[in-house]
């Protein structure tokens, strides 16, 4: 690496304390950067730059964006109740001119926006399931005519907050479903979608990279010791994350040359994203994509780590990639920037 790219590496993330009780659906503290996560990541930049900085305020550094022009910033900030969440980070540094890993402002406001992510892998041929969206409170009168089996999910959320199995709908059940929507639209004020379930292998795929140059890339299937088919009829809910009752083992081999083309033709299509997670489910009919993962959590056994170490890279080596990959596209396509 070229340390000559820059002087320091700053570190901005949340830095939470603890994910909460599992039980509680609507505690956005799951969604940030963990502490033991940060830490995990901010040892590792320790071993590939002498100097490396912290930030857990978004403020302090806004406050500080001038101390770091000739700096790299490596956004791990989830943020809370805004939809521009993950974004922050981003456009604060593209407007101080600052180079800065991972996704840029549009791709991490398309990614959030599960609707929009939808019509952008559908643009690239890839399968996504069918759903509708409501923006306020709802009756019964307001449902259309639906097909068995929906799920009910938060438009703008991760770590499947608000989700339990409870959130599947094997058949019509107008009054639950209307409160359902109506008790999610209270408690996170975002869009709720409805979608078909969809039964089959849960996937995620690990991506490093830029446009069409891929570094490397790798994928897990998640599953359930005590039930090998568990997800042909559940969801990875949020008790099942915060609990990390679900296992990942390798699945590169399931994912064939087309549906990869398609996904790479994705990453490609967002430009600056750098690294990403896709998660999505394999069937008969192929890989249909459920959420682009630009804001994947970085812990070093987490689907996004553990996809690229099936494929040979370990933790340490896997940050190294990401941060040569990101100075790699700045001095191929900005050559002259400082």
């Amino acid at each position: 690496m070229d340390n000559r790219s820059y002087n320091r590496i700053v570190l901005v993330a949340d830095n939470a304390h603890g994910e909460g009780d599992p039980d509680d659906l609507f505690n956005r503290d799951s969604d940030k950067a963990q502490s033991d996560n940060v830490t995990s990541l901010l040892n590792a930049l320790k071993t590939i730059s002498e100097k490396v900085i912290l930030y857990d305020s978004l403020e302090e550094f806004t406050n500080n964006t001038s101390s770091h022009i000739n700096d790299l910033v490596f956004p791990y900030w989830h943020g809370e109740n805004s939809r521009n969440k993950q974004a922050l980070v981003a456009a604060v540094c593209e407007a101080a001119k600052i180079k800065y890993i991972g996704a840029d402002a549009y791709t991490n406001i398309i990614c959030c926006d599960k609707v929009l992510a939808k019509d952008i892998c559908k643009m690239c041929g890839i399968l996504v399931p069918t759903s509708i969206v409501f923006k306020r409170q709802i009756t019964t009168g307001d449902l259309p005519t639906l097909h068995y089996p929906i799920i009910v999910k938060p438009n703008y959320e991760g770590t499947s907050i608000g989700i339990t199995q409870d959130n599947i709908f094997w058949h019509s059940e107008p009054n639950r479903l209307r409160d359902m929507i109506n008790s999610l639209y209270d408690h996170l004020g975002v869009p709720i979608i409805i979608e078909e379930f969809i039964s089959g292998k849960e996937i995620s795929i690990s991506i490093v990279g830029w446009r069409d140059k891929i570094e490397a890339w790798g994928a897990v299937e998640r599953y359930s010791e005590q039930d090998e088919h568990f997800f042909e009829n559940h969801l990875h809910s949020h008790k099942d994350k915060i609990n990390n009752t679900i296992l990942l083992r390798d699945a590169k081999h399931l994912l064939g040359k087309s549906t990869m083309a398609n996904i790479f033709e994705l990453f490609d299509s967002l430009d600056k994203v750098e690294y990403m997670r896709i998660d999505g489910k394999l069937t008969e009919k192929g890989f249909y994509c459920f959420e682009l993962s630009h804001d994947t959590t970085l812990d070093p056994n987490g689907a996004f780590f553990k996809g690229l170490s099936y494929s040979g890279l370990k933790y340490v080596d896997a940050v190294k990639l990401i941060i040569t990959n990101c100075l790699e596209r700045y001095n191929s396509l900005y050559p002259n920037q400082r």
